[in-house]
């Protein structure tokens, strides 16, 4: 865990997102929860020791920044699809008892007490929260997920990025918006910020948004280049990869089995193809 201008804690170690906590005179606001059980117990005691938790925020719906809303305190915020995923398609019991299975085992018996846990107060466009003389600015930014959001505190120059930027490296393209996450990495190149927690991986300087969006259009470039030389959809997905760093043991916590991560992987590939396919036929 580490401090920034000693009000703000974040836990880069945990399986999963990046998990925050900021601290104000008013009270603590939390950013994503963790994604084992037994991490969000923890972060739940670290959290209400720096004081009474009035709010939650999400910066998607997936399961890693979600789960652990469950177990922690304070009203979820999040973008509106947030609430929608979360009510519409939320974790199956099949699918947590799989999933501790695997993650965090010893904890296993807390699937069967499991409620999904959504936002009780959305947003569609943007959303500032005022607390303890700091604004919380909530922006729809699309790209990772539709409902990717950014959180900033102007007064402190951090951005707390979700999976947008990721130091650790790209994570899944599976919901993604492709194009539309590039141009939100830009935005964010060009915002008035020094700090950036991602939501994998070193808290870091605004820089690593731009190395970010080098790896992403690396990544693109490589598909379009085997896309103009006739390859199948299919063929592409096979032979194109990148590192996967984010689904890996992190710490002390284990990673995911490796038939998802390659799953992720050959399903992130064809949502890259098909973007890219979906733009030329819009571009003529």
């Amino acid at each position: 865990m580490i401090t920034i201008d000693s009000n703000i804690l974040v836990e880069t170690e945990f399986l999963g997102s990046n998990n925050s906590i900021v601290c104000t005179p008013e009270g603590v606001v939390c950013i994503d929860s963790p994604h084992r059980p037994s991490d969000a117990m923890v972060w739940r005691r670290t959290a209400e020791s720096c004081g009474e938790v009035l709010y939650l925020l999400n910066t998607d719906h997936h399961p890693d920044h979600t789960i652990g809303n469950y177990w922690m305190p304070g009203r979820v915020v999040g973008h509106a699809v947030t609430r929608e995923r979360l009510l519409t398609n939320p974790p199956t019991r099949q699918y947590l008892d799989d999933l501790f299975a695997v993650i965090d085992p010893a904890w296993s018996m807390y699937a069967g007490d499991y409620r999904v846990r959504v936002p009780t107060l959305t947003f569609t466009e943007g959303f500032t929260l005022h607390l303890g003389g700091l604004d919380f600015a909530m922006t729809h930014l699309p790209g990772h997920t539709l409902n990717s959001t950014l959180i900033t505190i102007p007064q402190q120059g951090v951005a707390f990025t979700g999976d947008l930027v990721c130091e650790a490296g790209l994570p899944a393209f599976i919901e993604a918006d492709t194009f539309a996450w590039i141009d939100a990495v830009r935005a964010i190149e060009a915002m008035d910020i020094r700090t950036i927690v991602p939501g994998h991986g070193k808290v870091c300087g605004k820089e690593m948004a731009t190395t970010f969006r080098g790896w992403m259009e690396d990544l693109v470039g490589e598909v379009e280049r085997r896309i103009d030389r006739g390859m199948s959809r299919e063929v592409i997905a096979r032979e194109v990869s990148y590192e996967d760093r984010i689904h890996i043991a992190t710490g002390q916590s284990p990673g995911y089995p490796q038939y998802l991560i390659d799953l992720f992987m050959t399903k992130s590939i064809e949502t890259i193809h098909d973007h890219i396919l979906q733009r030329r036929a819009c571009l003529g």
